[in-house]
């Protein structure tokens, strides 16, 4: 047989061969991954959360009007004081002395004047008289108008040394709190430098730090929601007063003050937390873990399960929107009270994938 028929009969048969074998069936890649069952609590209401604390609207610095050493301190932090009451004393040698001098003084311009009132009053009777010239008289004249801008001199310089006198003792000017003491008994002050800081009694306000990036949201006279740590049932609702024009220069954030509602459980000091959102649009917040979540900064998904038994499922992905991060979690907005969400091999699925759920204890996604 001829080479060419050879040929034709082989691939006839290689053919007839091929035919009556089975198309292999390639079975879907099925990717284990862990998932977590959201819960159905009740949402609270979240949106920009900064920490900060609680100062007085008002904290004045006492100083003494005048400089010495300070003899005394009856105050300390945290003493309550009325206005009036003593804060600091200084030692009244230096100033007892300074109003004695002033008054010997005064004494002295005193009998001058009264020496330059007889002269003058000498020197007009022996002008009508005739034994004086009207120069001696005009003379007279001036030596008492000098005497007597001198006595008023002294006067002053008297009635200023008893003014300084009692500026030796630092009174407050009104009612508060004291929260720093800058001097000790013993030490050398300047005039006008703070011996005491005294929050005034009254209207209290947070004080919260904002990034440049999210200063733009806060403006005067907006509500937001204020939240005390020691207390994190006692929700108030504070008016924003002030926002800072300019950044600070080290941590380049932005001041907010925010006033808050009168509330004797509001102590100088606390920590606190101030929410931007209004608490009657509350937002559904969850806390996955960061493996949950993935994608670009402005568009972060996370993948829902058709299915959370153990088995084989199908995963979707859905857009979230991160509102904050911290350790190992984030809370997130955009997820429904039952869904579940892989928490595990989130990085390695694409739409539609095949997963086997993996038995996990029960552990639950919960709302902040």
């Amino acid at each position: 047989m001829n080479r060419p028929l050879l040929a034709v009969l082989f691939g006839a048969l290689t053919l007839t061969l091929a035919g009556c074998q089975k198309p292999v069936e390639t079975k879907p890649e099925i990717r284990p991954v862990r998932t977590l069952t959201v819960s159905a609590k009740e949402a609270h209401s979240v949106g920009e959360v900064y920490s900060g604390e609680v100062k007085a609207r008002h904290t004045v610095p006492m100083g003494f009007r005048i400089g010495g050493k300070l003899n005394s301190r009856p105050v300390n932090v945290g003493d309550s004081v009325k206005a009036g009451q003593v804060l600091a004393s200084l030692d009244p040698g230096d100033v007892r002395l300074s109003a004695d001098a002033a008054r010997a003084q005064l004494e002295s311009a005193k009998a001058q004047l009264a020496q330059a009132e007889l002269d003058y009053s000498r020197a007009k009777d022996l002008l009508a008289q005739k034994f004086v010239s009207q120069a001696e008289v005009d003379k007279r004249q001036t030596l008492l108008t000098a005497a007597r801008q001198q006595f008023e001199q002294a006067r002053s310089q008297a009635q200023l040394a008893q003014n300084q006198s009692s500026y030796a003792q630092l009174l407050a000017d009104v009612s508060g709190v004291v929260t720093a003491t800058q001097a000790e008994p013993g030490a050398v002050v300047a005039a006008g430098q703070p011996v005491v800081l005294l929050a005034k009694d009254g209207e209290r306000e947070a004080v919260i730090d904002v990034p440049e990036g999210k200063v733009k949201a806060w403006k005067v006279g907006q509500s937001v929601n204020v939240s005390l740590w020691a207390n994190e049932q006692l929700n108030l609702t504070g008016t924003i007063r002030e926002v800072a024009p300019a950044a600070d220069a080290l941590t380049r954030t932005y001041r907010v003050k925010v006033t808050l509602p009168a509330n004797e459980q509001i102590k100088l000091g606390m920590t606190l937390q101030v929410n931007q959102q209004n608490a009657s649009q509350p937002i559904p917040s969850i806390s996955l873990p960061l493996t949950a979540v993935f994608g670009r900064e402005q568009q972060q998904r996370v993948w829902l399960v058709s299915a959370a038994k153990e088995g084989t499922a199908t995963v979707k992905s859905t857009p979230v929107k991160v509102l904050e991060m911290a350790g190992e979690s984030a809370q997130v907005s955009g997820i429904q009270p039952g869904a579940v969400v892989v928490t595990a091999g989130a990085h390695l699925l694409r739409e539609g994938q095949a997963v086997r759920v993996l038995a996990t204890p029960a552990k639950e996604a919960r709302h902040d």
